[in-house]
């Protein structure tokens, strides 16, 4: 390699790194050294332009761009907070960059937040600079090293898993140093890391670190083994510490005998935590088989009281998969015990997550199905899934879920059945019909002490109608009939698709029957969609009006207040 092509690649290292110690800085220096982060990324940028012209690398990337212009309504509840008040707009960018070249890999992603509402709904947040970047490198056959923000999980990501998920907000990257190794024809895979976990545009203090073993074991092509091993552990710093010190020692005395005072919950806190998991995949022709163990020594972690209590954590997971021609179905359980695993028990809600648990309930897309998911309880939870597909002849495809969710102790949190029947014998036509049942503890998942278990009836209808290969129309009626929560609701949806390039929609979602025991103004809630995409670029720009409630991904979930106002965006790669 030529001596010019080892400078820039140090170059193109030496700034990621310059520019993210500049964004650590304070606040009051970071501003000062605004223009520079700004002169740093171009300068990276237009480095990777000159070695990809001159070396034949390979650059690509990404952009994704959301913008929301705020109206206020107060009739549905979207006001009394700045965003609707004061700033009327807001939004956030991010610009992806990735370059090949003599077996280096780098990225560098440029975040930008004006006064947006990702992170907090109701609070405008600005910031912008270098929101992740990482260079990689094959050194020797099968060993490759990553150092930056990387994102990785271990088995099905109980005790590790670092990811980024911009809808809820999410982005956990952890900021180190990462190896993988492959070796024994590639049948063993082992990874290790250190690093502390991404914060906007800092790190959360404690340190993370972790080692992953995988070994694929195939006996004469007919089963096929994949058992695998994890470890990882979390230590405090001392102003975590310090803080939970302070927590403890805030608990008043409860008792006192012989002379000898007792408080309440009070235990000397540990510096480290270590979380293990064992588990293995197990493949025998049709039959797929998960089985997953993690346990998590006994530290400080938040009870349902927000009390700090000491506390060791489990977690069992299956999942039994068959498939053949027309016919699938999959059966999985859960069980949770206190399995609390974060950056610091200070975090809360979205922040610091270090575990990820798998949901077990259907992840709806339907509008109504959709408004009342089950959020991932790390305290306690007992869950099954079954999920049945069968195709009893062409153009017939059944659909059939079962979800139940309680707390470990009897209580029910979520329980839901959810059918359907896709049939395509008309032509130009396809028919989605099915129902929904569903029990929802409003109670645990939206913090609303005292108030009934949501037990709603969601009967849906889909058709599409195809007018060529290239122009068809969609329309959705669901219609969900519950005396909780908000009360009944009807749904209507109507889209008209020129493929690829141009999507217009229009919908409704009225509030039929409310709640007599929680009366509020009868509202319809339009929404105005249309998207135009060309080549790998597409734009989409929506009025809306929309329901405060919980939306949810893969089990994360967060609260979102009612919105009311306008959305655009633009996904571009390159």
């Amino acid at each position: 390699m030529p001596l010019f092509n080892y400078l820039q690649t140090l170059l193109f290292l030496t700034l990621s790194i310059l520019s993210n110690s500049i964004l650590h800085m304070n606040l009051q220096r970071l501003s000062l050294f605004s223009s520079l982060r700004i002169s740093l990324f171009i300068a990276l940028f237009s480095g990777a332009l000159t070695s990809q012209a001159q070396n034949a690398g390979h650059l690509s990337g990404s952009l994704m761009l959301n913008q929301n212009f705020y109206q206020r309504d107060t009739l549905i509840g979207a006001s009394g907070n700045d965003l609707y008040n004061n700033f009327r707009s807001g939004g956030e960018g991010w610009l992806n960059l990735q370059y090949t070249n003599y077996g280096f890999t780098g990225n560098v992603r440029f975040d930008l937040f004006n006064n947006s509402n990702l992170h907090t709904p109701t609070q405008a947040y600005s910031a912008q600079g270098l929101g992740f970047w990482s260079l990689s490198k094959e050194l020797t056959e099968g060993l490759t090293v990553t150092g930056g923000y990387f994102y990785d999980q271990f088995g099905s990501g109980i005790v590790f898993r670092s990811y980024e998920d911009r809808g809820l907000g999410i982005d956990n990257a952890v900021y180190g140093l990462q190896l993988k190794y492959r070796m024994l024809q590639d049948k063993l895979l082992i990874k290790g890391f250190t690093g502390r976990q991404k914060n906007l545009f800092s790190t959360f203090e404690p340190v993370i670190k972790g080692l992953n073993a995988e070994y694929f074991v195939d006996i004469k092509g007919k089963v096929q083994l994949t058992p695998g091993v994890s470890a990882v552990n979390r230590t405090l710093d001392k102003g975590s510490m310090s803080s939970i010190v302070n927590t403890i020692n805030s608990y008043t005395a409860l008792d006192t005998v012989n002379g000898v005072v007792y408080f309440k919950d009070r235990f000397i806190p540990k510096y480290n935590s270590y979380a293990y998991s064992i588990y293995n995949t197990l493949n025998v022709g049709n039959f797929s088989w998960y089985a997953e163990y993690a346990g998590k020594t006994a530290e400080a972690i938040k009870n349902a009281g927000d009390t700090l209590v000491n506390k060791p954590g489990s977690v069992y997971f299956t999942s039994l998969n068959y498939s053949v021609k027309g016919f699938g179905i999959t059966l999985q359980a859960k069980k949770t015990d206190h399995f609390v695993f974060r950056t610091s028990p200070n975090e809360t809600l979205l922040k610091g997550m270090i575990s990820f648990q798998p949901p077990l309930a259907k992840q709806n897309s339907l509008r109504l199905p959709a408004r009342y998911n089950s959020a991932t309880q790390e305290l306690g939870e007992l869950a099954f899934e079954g999920d049945i597909f069968y195709s009893p002849a062409k153009g017939y495809k059944t659909s059939l879920n079962y979800s139940h969710i309680d707390n470990g102790n009897g209580k029910l949190l979520y329980q839901e059945l959810f059918a359907d029947v896709e049939i395509k014998k008309v032509a130009k036509t396809v028919v989605d019909v099915g129902f929904q049942y569903l029990n929802y503890n409003q109670a645990v998942y939206q913090g609303h002490p005292g108030v009934p278990l949501v037990v709603a009836y969601t009967p849906f209808i889909e058709v599409t109608y195809k007018f060529d290969d290239r122009k068809s129309l969609r329309m959705e009626l669901q219609y969900q009939s519950t005396k909780q929560d908000f009360g009944s609701w009807a749904f209507a949806l109507l889209e008209y698709n020129v493929a690829p390039h141009l999507s217009l929609a229009i919908s409704d979602m009225y509030n039929t029957e409310v709640n007599l025991n929680d009366p509020h103004p009868q509202v319809h809630y339009y929404n105005f969609f249309g998207a135009y995409t060309h080549n790998s670029t597409r734009f989409t720009l929506a009025w809306v009006k929309q329901v405060s409630g919980i939306v949810c991904t893969g089990g994360v979930c967060r609260y979102e207040p009612a919105f009311s106002g306008l959305k655009m965006t633009i996904n571009t790669s390159f």
